[in-house]
C-alpha cells in the first residue's frame, strides 16, 4: 500500500506525535493549546482542525488529558 507523504503528515498519529514532542520540549506540567498551536505552525501544520484531530487521537488512546485550554500527559 502506497501512501502520499502529505497524507501521512496530516494523519492523527503524526499530529499526535508532534503534540507529544512539543509538550516534551516545553518541559512544563501543563501546556496551553495556544502554545501547541504555535509549535504545530512551526512544523508546517497551520490548520486548527489538525490540532483538534491530534488531541482527540491522544485522548482516545488515553495518553493526554485536557481541561479548558490546558493539556497534560497522563502519568
Amino acid at each position: 500500500m502506497m501512501i502520499n507523504s502529505n497524507m501521512a503528515k496530516t494523519s492523527a498519529m503524526y499530529i499526535g506525535y508532534l503534540i507529544l514532542d512539543g509538550i516534551r520540549k516545553l518541559n512544563k506540567e501543563k501546556v496551553s493549546i495556544y502554545d501547541l498551536s504555535e509549535l504545530l505552525k512551526q512544523k508546517g501544520v497551520k490548520s486548527s482542525r489538525q490540532l483538534v484531530i491530534g488531541l482527540t487521537f491522544l485522548h482516545s488512546v488515553d495518553i493526554v488529558e485536557f481541561e479548558e485550554a490546558n493539556v497534560w500527559v497522563k502519568k
